[in-house]
């Protein structure tokens, strides 16, 4: 069964601070239609490298961002239990392991977050497993981690449309 995402003031956010869908489509190649409905809560998990790559069009560190707009996201519990591993992981999972202790096993995140245990497994070993932005900021939440300090690993990779991809996405934009 699919977990409900928790409410997030990600359209807030963007609104008080003045960026608008075509700027984040221009720089991101985010659709419009999907920023809208990211905005407006009819979709509300974020996947966390589109929260990124908004981040660095609001030019604010992801840490914060997560911090305002999942105001009310908080941990559920403590547990501590052991567990190892020898299977393969993915980007997400070799981060975990990098702080894996008794007090940041699976069992013991998943407590602590209310992420079920089946679906942590998907996203330390599944490739083609999306982590959603609030998961991810409950991730660092659980293992004690700076917070934006996961996201910034993770999609350290992933950069803003150069100006003139920019220019085009916005005329394309602004003709539809």
């Amino acid at each position: 069964m699919k977990e409900k995402a928790p409410e997030n003031s990600l359209g807030i956010y963007l609104t008080n601070r003045k960026i608008g869908n075509i700027e984040i489509y221009a720089k991101t190649s985010i659709p419009t239609s999907e920023l809208s409905r990211l905005r407006s809560g009819k979709i509300s998990s974020i996947p966390a490298n589109k929260l990124y790559l908004i981040s660095l069009v609001s030019e604010e560190p992801i840490g914060k961002i997560v911090e305002i707009i999942y105001p009310n996201l908080n941990l559920v519990s403590i547990l501590n239990s052991h567990q190892k591993s020898k299977e393969k992981f993915n980007k997400l999972g070799s981060l975990l392991i990098s702080v894996h202790n008794e007090v940041n096993s699976l069992a013991s995140i998943s407590l602590k977050t209310g992420i079920k245990l089946p679906r942590l497994k998907d996203l330390i070993k599944k490739e083609s497993a999306v982590i959603l932005a609030h998961e991810l900021y409950l991730i660092e939440l659980a293992t004690e981690a700076k917070v934006g300090s996961y996201f910034e690993r993770l999609f350290a990779g992933l950069q803003l449309n150069s100006s003139k991809m920019q220019e085009k996405l916005k005329v394309e934009e602004r003709n539809r």
